[in-house]
């Protein structure tokens, strides 16, 4: 790609893929840049560098919150296989400026706050719902003839064979660049708003990096952004359009994420179909079929189902065969479940769900460095977490408890203190005893947003046993009705 003197270096990616990530990285050690931009939100600035820590463990989320209003709170999530963070892994490895770019959320927290869409409204038209602007891949796909974005998107970027020739990253991006810019010039109406004034913050992020005198800039966005950062308007309409803005207070830190959150059906925007899918092409670029239906054959024996060798090797036949016939470079997960339900599962539905959770999603919780910024009831639960020895999990577990001993009495009191609190890590089961009260079972779950329930409740103590205590009496004084006291 053609650059002037500082021209930025677009690189269009899509959220949470595995060949993005893989390009960019190639893409980046070829040009070595100075300064390295990426879409996601300035207010994280301070806890950025936790990034590049040892017990930084994905996947996690950025969590930005306003302090006096925690319920307005919005995650950012990156798995080890998210383009973004592997670039700013890379940045912070090289000592290289890294900087998110993005319409940062103390703007946009106060929006929703002061529900200003009037606001908005006066600044610029009305959008009307446009099928290109909301799902761009699900566009190109269905000129490719594919049936959805999703399938694309993986066939053409995600399960790309490594190349070692020079200009090999470069090219996908310049032709990811090209196929969204065309996009782009079919959009008959105006941009919606809240997109036009992040994408003009971003360009503003682009104009002061250049200012400062870097020569090879980065910028890694998403996709359907990219044409609006190769060819930028003038400073002062920009400029213009973000004068003004309302403020709020806001805070920012790490919290463990799951892949069940990554997926399409959590209602996550950025979605994905297979979590665990792509994880597992991050980990085996080479030999994917094979190391997938081993993996599968491994899961199927461990739960007591037949999955010998034999099989196995059937099945990679069977699956290059299908590629084959689908004109696919490789196997992709359509594949791949398809031989698998033919060669291992005999149809059967069982084995099939027991694969959609384990290896597909690949159920997963991400831990973050102790240093992360908390408030002092989450330091708190960790405390008490690592002293009850109840590391909380992404999988749903039973904890059965005997309350006669000291140490299941106390993680007792500390599920039932989250319980008055309404943070639901454990949901307490009944129990049919014949000797007596002292036992306990509990379901045990633990969810992202359970987060965001403990820092609302932060206001009522510093810890568990003293939030508890003062939101239990709250609770007791609202109380309607005895059934409820």
């Amino acid at each position: 790609m053609s650059h002037s003197y500082n021209a930025p270096h677009i690189f269009g990616i899509r959220h949470h893929g595995p060949g993005s990530s893989r390009s960019l990285l190639d893409a980046l050690t070829a040009l070595q840049p100075d300064a390295l931009l990426v879409e996601g939100p300035p207010d994280a600035a301070e806890v950025l560098p936790l990034i590049a820590q040892a017990e930084m463990q994905p996947p996690v989320a950025l969590l930005i919150y306003a302090p006096e209003m925690p319920h307005k709170a919005v995650y950012y999530p990156f798995t080890a296989f998210s383009p973004e963070w592997n670039a700013i892994r890379y940045g912070l490895s090289h000592n290289i400026p890294v900087r998110f770019i993005d319409l940062a959320q103390t703007h946009q927290l106060a929006f929703e706050k002061l529900e200003t869409s009037e606001i908005l409204e006066a600044v610029l038209p009305i959008a009307t719902p446009d099928p290109i602007r909301s799902d761009p891949l699900g566009a190109l796909a269905q000129a490719a003839g594919y049936a959805d974005g999703e399938r694309w998107w993986e066939h053409l970027v995600e399960q790309r064979r490594a190349s070692h020739a020079p200009n090999d990253a470069f090219d996908i991006f310049a032709a990811i660049l090209e196929a969204m810019s065309a996009l782009r010039e079919t959009l008959a109406q105006p941009l919606e708003a809240h997109e036009a004034l992040r994408e003009a913050t971003m360009r503003q992020a682009i104009r002061a990096a250049q200012k400062e005198g870097f020569t090879r800039i980065a910028v890694v966005c998403g996709a359907w952004h990219a044409p609006v950062l190769a060819t930028m308007p003038t400073a002062t309409d920009d400029q213009a359009l973000l004068k003004g803005l309302p403020k709020i207070k806001v805070a920012a830190t790490w919290i463990p994420w799951t892949h069940g959150r990554l997926t399409l059906w959590s209602g996550y925007g950025a979605g994905i179909r297979s979590p665990g899918w792509y994880q597992h092409l991050w980990e085996h670029p080479d030999r994917v079929a094979i190391s997938w239906l081993a993996k599968t054959a491994q899961l199927l024996r461990e739960q007591d189902f037949d999955a010998s060798p034999a099989q196995i090797i059937d099945a990679v036949r069977l699956a290059d065969t299908l590629a084959i016939m689908r004109e696919r470079a490789i196997p992709g997960l359509d594949e791949l479940l398809e031989v698998t339900r033919t060669v291992f599962c005999f149809g059967s539905d069982k084995p099939m769900a027991l694969i959609d959770q384990k290896l597909i999603i690949g159920e997963v919780l991400g831990s973050v460095p102790d240093d992360a910024p908390m408030i002092p009831l989450q330091q708190d639960l960790r405390r008490e977490q690592r002293r009850l020895l109840m590391r909380p999990t992404a999988e749903a577990s039973v904890l059965n408890l005997d309350l006669r001993t000291p140490m299941h009495l106390e993680r007792s009191h500390l599920l039932h203190r989250l319980r008055l609190l309404e943070v639901g890590w454990g949901k307490k089961e009944s129990v049919a005893s014949k000797g007596g009260t002292f036992h306990e079972v509990w379901q045990l779950h633990w969810l992202p947003e359970l987060t965001i329930a403990l820092i609302e409740k932060s206001a009522w103590g510093n810890t568990l046993l003293d939030a508890a205590a003062a939101y239990a009496c709250h609770a007791a004084e609202q109380a309607a009705d005895l059934p409820a006291l």
